[in-house]
């Protein structure tokens, strides 16, 4: 019963800064966004917000009571062909992902566009997917979540939470595996180890193990790659993504409970006959990325 009070709760706070993040208003940074709510709108275009955009407006709300300001937006149409939104934001284009969308730049804001049938889980099924499966498509819990992009007239914005992974997650402050079926491992992995050390939230035991099962080869060169690749920078050095994924790999998860991430500070980085030099520019690569009350910016 609490918990559900909690939950109710906090979908009511996730409504007001999705509405405060659509709304006009003299925030700059926020133009863009609400230029393209505006141009969908005007198109009639069924679209929610989806995944990380809400996990970082909800978490900067909670964590420092400040509005938050994604790393990007991701948003999902529904009736809607990939044709279809290219041509209507043709001069905005920068590439089609690999996720079956398009990536829009504008001033320097990263949007994510696509079909709801072109969501990687939904591929080679027969039944029409609707905004109420999206939640069951993410790999982890704290992603789990769509809401729609502006509300019914006489009705409130309407949230696509399935069982409330999302939320539990963030009420206990766990990293969870929602959808093992995801074709890049790899990314998988250093996404989750990113995320909980921002945040510093636990990993539960479904992660634990697919962490083991996916990333046991994965070297440091490897977790920046992939870094690389997905967010266009490394947020945290590579061989602090290997201690965490070494102390993971002792830490029990028979018990069924989550276990808690080391700090930084608190790994080895380096062996004894390691040139003070390397130590040092290794330690001050580590204390510049890592930030753990980024939650607007970074890891999603």
């Amino acid at each position: 019963m609490a918990e559900q009070l909690a939950i109710d709760d906090l979908k009511d706070l996730l409504r007001r800064e999705v509405a405060l993040f659509c709304q006009h208003d003299k925030r700059k940074w926020k133009s863009e966004i609400w230029k393209t709510i505006d141009e969908l709108k005007t198109q009639k275009w069924p679209a929610v917000f989806f995944g990380g955009t809400l996990r970082s407006l909800l978490i900067s709300r909670l964590a420092r009571n400040r509005f938050g300001r994604p790393r990007d937006v991701d948003i999902v149409l529904s009736g809607i062909r990939l044709d279809d939104i290219r041509l209507q934001f043709d001069k905005y284009f920068s590439r089609e992902t690999r996720f079956g969308g398009i990536q829009l730049l504008r001033n320097n804001w990263q949007l994510d566009l696509w079909p709801l049938d072109r969501t990687f889980a939904f591929h080679g099924t027969n039944t029409e997917p609707q905004f109420d499966d999206l939640p069951g498509t993410t790999f982890l819990n704290i992603e789990a979540i769509a809401i729609d992009v502006w509300p019914h007239i006489g009705k409130g914005r309407v949230i696509y939470s399935g069982d409330d992974q999302f939320f539990k997650g963030i009420l206990s402050h766990t990293i969870e595996v929602n959808n093992e079926d995801n074709p890049f491992p790899p990314l998988c992995v250093a996404r989750s180890l990113v995320i909980a050390s921002h945040l510093q939230w636990k990993i539960g035991p479904r992660l634990l193990k697919y962490i083991r099962n996916h990333g046991a080869t994965l070297s440091d060169q490897e977790f920046e790659d992939v870094q690389r690749k997905h967010y266009g920078s490394i947020q945290l050095p590579g061989a602090i993504l290997t201690r965490i994924k070494e102390f993971l790999s002792t830490a029990p998860y028979s018990n069924g409970e989550a276990i808690e991430l080391p700090l930084p500070k608190q790994l080895k980085l380096w062996s004894e006959d390691n040139s003070p030099c390397f130590r040092l520019a290794l330690l001050t690569s580590a204390c510049r990325s890592y930030h753990p009350k980024s939650f607007d910016h970074q890891a999603e």
